[in-house]
């Protein structure tokens, strides 16, 4: 069979290295050359390809299964696995930069046989009689049997044979750097990223490789100290002000080796395969990734849930193209579309409590608040840690709503830990 995978993000290399091993023929599609000869890569068409990326254990149980040669390589190139203290083998996450994730990946796939990489973009699908043929590359004709989608956020290819996209914009953006820790200085080792609320903004640390790390701030887009952090040491200033980043952005023990980047326009976004559940855009034609659900990067989650949701198009695409199209969505429906309206909520509440609006106990209660009450009640931590860790669907929690709820009439609140935004801005100045 020939098939055709258009986008070579992490979700589209993937599926195109399975496909190859497979004994299928693929073709992949994408706009951007790959890293240049000095080793530097600027994703093309990829705003957050350099930003902070979680590759939580859901990505890599899937990859091991398929295929392992790549984790193993990434580990040897400095990548770290986190696993859960006293249980060796429970698998947290994956901590590595994305560009290192896509290095290994993209040349994983360049080595396969089977499998042939164009640059280009597709303009257009070719779709006849209700079966995808293929697509339309910078003017030429890709014919394919079975053709992936697993283009980006900005991407519209093929979307006039779907139902309408379900949600919209987070309304906050966020701004970090990247820091690798000086020899002799304790890297950051934890199992697990570290996200704090403030009283208007969020602050997360991100683990990576080769001990690097990422710190970010997460703010409503309209804040105007957005701008003030775009400069270099006003950042600096801003995270050595906050006390859950100073420590990992102590220039003593940490450097800075990168700019300040921006991530604006995120969304939370969910869409089926086709015009409505159980109808297939065209036989054929599947789409992975971005392009079935966009969430807020700051949890993490989007890997956790498309690889998988790859993994089970690779293990039916020979099924009957109609069924496969449907299982998709099915897949979908039970296992991501829960944690996209799971966002939908957390994000719309959190960006209210950003804009200083109180918590109601009579409000539909956010997942990050239930968390945050685990610490006064860690014997709900059995409940709560399934779902923190993405072993159980947010589900799990709603038995918890009540008693949090209550915890909120009487008084307990969420922490906040640092300074507002406005006081980061004229923090004094860094060391």
């Amino acid at each position: 069979m020939k098939a055709l995978v258009i986008g070579a993000g992490p979700v589209g290399t993937f599926t195109a290295i399975g496909l190859a091993r497979r004994g299928h023929d693929v073709t992949v599609v994408d706009r951007d050359p790959g890293p240049a000869a000095d080793g530097t890569w600027r994703r093309t068409g990829v705003m957050q390809g350099d930003s902070p990326h979680a590759w939580r254990g859901q990505m890599v149980r899937a990859m091991l299964e398929e295929m392992p040669d790549v984790v193993e390589r990434l580990a040897a190139e400095g990548a770290r696995i986190g696993e859960v203290p006293g249980m060796p083998g429970m698998v947290t996450a994956l901590f590595a930069r994305r560009p290192l994730v896509e290095r290994v990946l993209r040349e994983t796939a360049q080595a396969e046989p089977r499998l042939r990489w164009r640059t280009g973009h597709a303009e257009s699908l070719l779709v006849e009689d209700g079966a995808v043929r293929g697509a339309v590359v910078d003017d030429d004709p890709v014919w394919a049997d079975v053709v992936v989608v697993a283009t980006g956020r900005a991407s519209h290819l093929g979307e006039e044979l779907r139902g309408p996209v379900e949600g919209g914009t987070t309304g906050t953006s966020y701004v970090f750097r990247t820091f690798r820790t000086r020899p002799g200085a304790a890297a950051y080792d934890a199992p697990f990223p570290s996200f704090v609320n403030g009283p208007d903004h969020g602050s997360l640390v991100m683990p990576a490789d080769n001990r690097t790390h990422h710190v970010l701030l997460v703010c409503p887009s309209e804040a105007g100290e957005i701008a003030a952090l775009r400069d270099d040491e006003a950042f600096l200033r801003a995270v050595r002000a906050i006390p859950h980043t100073a420590p990992w952005a102590d220039a003593e023990a940490h450097e800075p080796i990168t700019p300040v980047h921006v991530g604006a326009n995120l969304t939370n976004t969910y869409r089926l395969q086709g015009p409505a559940l159980g109808l297939p855009p065209a036989r054929g034609l599947a789409f992975l990734g971005d392009s079935v659900c966009t969430l807020n990067p700051a949890n993490g989650r989007s890997l956790a849930l498309h690889i998988p949701h790859a993994k089970v198009f690779l293990d039916h695409v020979d099924d009957d193209a109609t069924d496969l199209s449907l299982l998709l969505d099915q897949w979908a429906e039970e296992h991501i579309r829960p944690w996209w309206a799971d966002h939908v909520l957390t994000d719309g509440s959190l960006l209210r409590r950003f804009h200083g609006e109180p918590l109601s106990a009579d409000e539909p209660l956010p997942s990050d608040v239930i968390f945050a009450a685990g610490e006064v009640h860690p014997e709900w931590m059995p409940i709560i840690g399934p779902c923190a860790g993405m072993h159980a669907g947010p589900a799990v929690i709603d038995q918890l709503r009540e008693p949090v709820a209550q915890l909120l009439r009487e008084g307990w609140l969420p922490p906040v830990q640092g300074p507002r935004l406005a006081e980061l801005v004229g923090a004094p100045a860094a060391r």
